[in-house]
């Protein structure tokens, strides 16, 4: 276990599937969202870690399981997900409070996002040996987030304890994986307010859980799937789970890590590329980002 798994729970998880504007292209809503977006949410106080998650279920290589649905319909997949921290009780009304022009934002490239809770230690990292707990989206790891929705019939406390008790330890002690962070949902409710965007779900279309699982490479991951860790745990997904509905993620960004921001969150994500590419490590001065922030300007690099 790392020490990142040991430390103690935040307060609270924000889990935010985002669904592109209608009529917007992919392109066009990874741009908006990583370069103008992005330099919005980490500024505002109360908010501890935010990592975004570029995903495509198109692309995913997660394997499936019999009688277990793999992928949701067209109309209820979405392009990105960010995960934001609050270390402390009242850090999400503090954020509320000072964000409304990231809330504003929203319409500019949003149908829908759907904020899933996850208090406390219903999330927790069980296992990290990535090495990189704060990525900047080049780390070349495969990863993938799986959405779980509980099985008809399964009660819910039955349903949490499988993941939390069983599924995410036997799949951490694995020693082709990597990494994983489990997520256990409450029910949907509107808690950041984005006019003009849909912000919920039917309960049947909802979540109750989710498995960030990181992997080296794809042989990894095959090795993992022939292994008895996955033979003996498959029969139990099926069982507890109507669907496991995996997203490849093909870069995962932190703009903010414990407390403090980072060049992608000041610059955005593209700036920070070149930045990085190019060695520019003038641009990486607190002289520098005193211009973008407020004193003290620094930034996590």
């Amino acid at each position: 276990m790392s020490q990142e798994s040991a430390a103690p729970a935040d307060f609270l998880t924000l889990v935010m599937p985002l669904t592109a504007r209608q009529g917007m292209t992919n392109a066009d809503f990874y741009d908006y969202w990583l370069n103008a977006h992005v330099t919005l949410p980490a500024r505002f106080p109360g908010i501890t870690t935010v990592w975004l998650h570029s995903v495509s279920f198109e692309d995913a290589v997660w394997p499936r399981l019999p009688g277990v649905s793999h992928r949701p319909p067209a109309e209820d997949e979405f392009q990105g997900v960010p995960e934001a921290t609050f270390a402390a009780e009242d850090g999400l009304a503090e954020f509320q409070g000072a964000n409304k022009v990231q809330m504003d934002d929203g319409i500019n490239f949003l149908q829908e996002i759907i904020t899933y809770l996850s208090p406390g230690a219903a999330t927790e990292t069980v296992a990290d040996r990535t090495g990189v707990p704060a990525p900047d989206g080049h780390d070349g790891l495969l990863r993938h987030l799986l959405f779980l929705r509980r099985g008809a019939g399964v009660p819910a406390e039955d349903f949490r304890r499988f993941v939390a008790g069983t599924l995410a330890p036997a799949w951490a002690a694995s020693p082709d994986v990597l990494k994983i962070r489990r997520h256990l949902f409450e029910e949907v409710e509107p808690t950041l307010d984005h006019p003009g965007v849909r912000m919920s779900k039917p309960l049947d279309r909802q979540y109750q859980a989710a498995l960030e699982v990181v992997l080296a490479d794809p042989d990894a991951l095959a090795r993992f799937v022939a292994s008895p860790v996955w033979a003996q745990t498959a029969g139990a997904v099926a069982a507890y789970c109507s669907a496991v509905h995996a997203a490849r993620v093909s870069r995962c960004i932190t703009t903010k890590y414990q407390g403090e921001i980072t060049l992608a969150g000041v610059r955005g994500v593209a700036v920070a590329d070149i930045i990085r590419r190019l060695g520019a490590d003038s641009q990486l001065d607190d002289e520098v980002s005193s211009l973008f922030l407020p004193a003290p300007a620094h930034v996590l690099i």
